[in-house]
């Protein structure tokens, strides 16, 4: 059993949660692996399902912070060109330039916390989603025993 075949039946029941809820998807689920896999290896599958869906929640805990991938780069600039933009606006020749460089600096922070929040909550759903499969696994799990 390769995991490929694990992240597939995960995708399914994820894309499957978007758009039929959460009792589709989980029905839908439990049908696929007793389906696919049969006697023993359900058993075996459910546990590898369990543990990948463990290990993307935890990858997802670190890497949904969204000041630790490109944001937090895109940030350190945007602070570096608003001191420069600053230190234009008290130059009297350049200081129609730098009111410009400053509101495109604000219209970037604005489009910055937007993509952090969007993140955020794409982050919030996919892990709420993994612990539902995990649930899935463990009410299948302890059926078995």
């Amino acid at each position: 059993m390769n995991a490929t075949v694990i992240d597939e039946a995960i995708d399914k029941y994820v894309h499957e949660r978007m758009r039929g809820g959460k009792k589709t998807a989980g029905a839908r689920f439990i049908s696929y692996a007793y389906l696919k896999y049969g006697g023993d290896e359900v058993h075996e599958f459910m546990e590898k399902v369990g543990s990948l869906s463990c290990y993307y929640i935890d990858y997802l805990k670190v890497m949904g912070n969204p000041l630790k991938g490109p944001e937090l780069a895109w940030f350190l600039s945007m602070l570096a060109v608003g001191a420069v933009s600053c230190y234009l606006m008290n130059l009297e020749e350049f200081r129609f330039a730098g009111m410009v460089v400053f509101a495109g600096t604000l219209v970037h922070a604005w489009s910055l916390l937007c993509h952090a929040a969007q993140k955020w909550c794409e982050t919030g759903v996919m892990i709420a989603i993994y612990r539902e499969i995990q649930e899935i696994v463990e009410g299948e799990v302890g059926e078995m025993a």
